[in-house]
């Protein structure tokens, strides 16, 4: 695999950073087109992307230091992430708050932004799963089975394919016009990614901390439940009427 793919006097072009790139600029790409076929404003879109972007690598990066403390000698080993070392759903969190905020403070329809968040999310997440595929970083288990890379499960290749899969299906559900209420997008993302990851992280190499449940799972059954808690919140069943908001 090729962790590294140059290196320009002491610093490393890494695969994973640049599919990472990738994945941001495509999902910020088809962030603007669904937002100008939903009519919104598209000029806020890259704004507010580089905040929440930035604010997600903090996230993440604080979520690993936490978690991992021992594998950090000094705090000032925080910074240096160039040495690897963060948990996406740490990042996820902090950058749905700033774009909570974001909107908000820009008076922007939250469930609408968020929908079309569920839909263009998945494509570039995909691209970091393929990044992370083609580093080595496949996180699973060891294993001696036929369908293996290099002796571990590739749980971020079985990600990869997973958000594939919900993000070309939001996509249909959206140019078919299928959803009439907002925010289904989001939950419809939620309720899949959140049960998807808790099965695919069986594979992971990550200790369990009750019933063979990692943090890791945990982590997904919260947004599995947050999204059945939006179910009941938004009133989904009764699709007539107004829309309810957050």
């Amino acid at each position: 695999m090729y962790p590294v793919l140059f290196t320009i006097g002491s610093f490393n072009f890494t695969t994973h950073g640049l599919f990472a790139v990738l994945g941001i600029i495509l999902a910020a790409l088809f962030l603007s087109f669904l937002a100008k076929k939903s009519g919104l404003k598209r000029d806020l879109i890259f704004d507010n992307i580089v905040y929440a972007v930035f604010f997600g690598i903090i996230g993440a990066r604080i979520t690993y230091f936490i978690l991992y403390r021992d594998q950090f000698e000094s705090f000032s080993e925080i910074y240096q992430l160039w040495s690897g070392g963060m948990v996406s759903y740490g990042g996820f969190l902090l950058s749905a708050l700033v774009f909570i905020a974001l909107f908000y403070y820009q008076k922007q329809p939250l469930l609408k932004w968020f929908d079309l968040l569920a839909i263009a999310f998945p494509f570039g997440l995909f691209l970091g799963r393929i990044g992370n595929v083609l580093a080595g970083e496949y996180s699973g288990v060891e294993t001696s089975r036929t369908f293996n890379l290099e002796g571990y499960v590739p749980v971020t290749l079985y990600e990869g394919i997973l958000v594939l899969v919900i993000a070309l299906s939001l996509f249909f559900i959206f140019h078919k016009k299928c959803f009439k209420k907002d925010g289904l997008y989001l939950i419809s993302f939620l309720f899949l990614y959140g049960s998807g990851r808790f099965v695919i992280d069986f594979w992971r190499d990550e200790n369990s901390l009750i019933f063979n449940i990692s943090l890791g799972q945990l982590a997904s059954l919260l947004v599995l439940f947050f999204s059945i808690f939006l179910i009941f919140k938004l009133n989904v069943f009764k699709l007539k009427g107004k829309n309810d908001a957050i």
